[in-house]
């Protein structure tokens, strides 16, 4: 499979060596990662102390990724929360009235699917599965692809997705526009995989479904969807903790790539023992990568001040 003028492999791998060897290396270089176990036994981590429940904080050591196997996250947790932390207000069936009904195909194969058909920044209108197991909007590489998604180099910024089948390497990129049935959505971080299969060209995760609530009418062969009507007073149709998430991902990655960009020429680095043509390339590689990540940190702050979110909210 070629993806601009590139083998998949050849996109993915070394970046993948790279960010494993500076994540478990260099964990000091980042910032501090605080790991708990909370009453219900969901496990928590966070970028700050002061997200640490008090009663658990001086039982709470600071979290370093395990090198004896891949640990870590794509990046630092927002503090646990109900993601209807800012959703509230009248969800009875009266204030939820006016249900959008939703076409989708039942099978993948022998598999019981619900797989719908989605528009892209009105271009190109491709099957994509609903996963209300997936965080967020996941793209194959093919789909992006046509969606231009990559730039001249056939990148984007890399980073470490975990999921049931393990952790993996993905592209973090930002569509502008999705449209199915009467549901619009505009600016959707994504993560841009290799293709998962010939049914569906991608993922549709909470980000977007937990604004409504759903049914599935398996008879009909429709998802039926009901907007919560306090979501449409949110800036951006976001609470705070989507706003608070994107943000300190895409800064911890610009602050994360700029430290190891300083580490390169100290001695008793883990880079110290590079010959020059591999720190050359490696250099370049940071580089590229804190540009990614500035860049999608800068286009969420102008889609920001353009919905006037709050600024406590940015950070």
């Amino acid at each position: 499979m070629q993806l601009a003028g590139k083998k998949v492999s050849q996109i993915f791998l070394p970046a993948f060596l790279c960010l494993t060897l500076c994540l478990l290396l260099t964990p000091t270089a980042s910032a501090k990662i605080y790991r708990w176990v909370d009453e219900k036994g969901q496990l928590h981590f966070s970028d700050s102390e002061q997200n640490v429940p008090e009663h658990i904080r001086d039982k709470t050591k600071e979290y370093k990724p395990d090198p004896t196997g891949l640990t870590i996250t794509d990046a630092p947790a927002t503090p646990a929360s109900s993601i209807r932390e800012d959703i509230s207000g009248d969800t009875s069936p009266a204030a939820l009235a006016g249900t959008i009904s939703i076409p989708y195909t039942a099978k993948e194969g022998t598999a019981n699917r619900v797989i719908v058909d989605i528009n892209f920044n009105d271009s190109i209108t491709v099957p994509i599965l609903v996963d209300t197991g997936s965080p967020g909007l996941v793209l194959s590489n093919s789909l992006a692809n046509r969606l231009g998604l990559f730039d001249r180099y056939g990148s984007q910024l890399m980073v470490l997705i975990s999921g049931i089948g393990g952790s993996q390497t993905a592209a973090r990129t930002i569509v502008d526009k999705i449209s199915f049935a009467s549901i619009n959505e505009e600016f959707i971080p994504a993560h841009i995989v290799p293709d998962m299969s010939d049914a569906y060209a991608g993922l549709i995760g909470m980000d977007i479904l937990s604004n409504y609530t759903l049914t599935i009418d398996s008879a009909n062969q429709r998802l039926l969807a009901n907007a919560i009507p306090t979501v449409k007073k949110l800036p951006g149709g976001h609470n705070r903790s989507w706003w608070q998430r994107n943000f300190r991902e895409f800064g911890y990655y610009t602050e994360f790539w700029e430290a190891q960009a300083k580490l390169l020429g100290k001695s008793g680095s883990p880079y110290s023992r590079l010959v020059p043509s591999e720190l050359k390339r490696l250099k370049s590689f940071m580089a590229h990568q804190r540009s990614e990540a500035q860049d999608l940190y800068n286009r969420l702050e102008r889609y920001a001040r353009w919905k006037s979110v709050p600024r406590h909210w940015r950070r």
